[in-house]
């Protein structure tokens, strides 16, 4: 495994894609806000949950991005660790990258690939189960 700074633009440009669908679920979002605020029924952004009834792995992104945005740090991160983790780490990404102008890169091999792979999927499951434990 090769853990390098290198050099790369100070603003990284997002595809087109996830600016439509970033600012998409912003809107969805303020609106929901908005209309609870004036009384009506909650917002629901999650398809399976709607569907189902329970929650999927990433049940509860909204609130932890509306807790961070509240100061409610703690909640927050109880309410969806992994969303919560992610969102800090990719500040202090996004962060450093603004500030020195460089990035960090990864190269790794197949074999270090499919034990992140492994990793991160058990992550998301243990998450999950955290998510399905606190929010059922």
């Amino acid at each position: 495994m090769k853990v390098r700074w290198e050099r790369t633009t100070r603003v990284p440009r997002p595809p087109v894609w996830a600016l439509i669908l970033a600012g998409g679920w912003l809107l969805l979002v303020s609106l929901g806000v908005l209309l609870e605020q004036r009384g009506a029924a909650t917002l629901e952004t999650c398809l399976l949950h709607r569907l189902t009834g329970r929650p999927c792995p990433t049940c509860g992104s909204t609130r932890v991005v509306l807790g961070f945005a509240r100061g409610a740090w703690l909640d927050a991160l109880g309410m969806n660790p992994l969303v919560a983790a992610g969102l800090v780490l990719g500040a202090i990404w996004l962060g450093l990258r603004l500030v020195t102008g460089r990035s960090l890169r990864w190269d790794l091999s197949a074999v270090e690939r499919r034990i992140a792979l492994t990793l991160g999927l058990a992550l998301l499951l243990a998450n999950w189960a955290w998510v399905l434990r606190t929010q059922a």
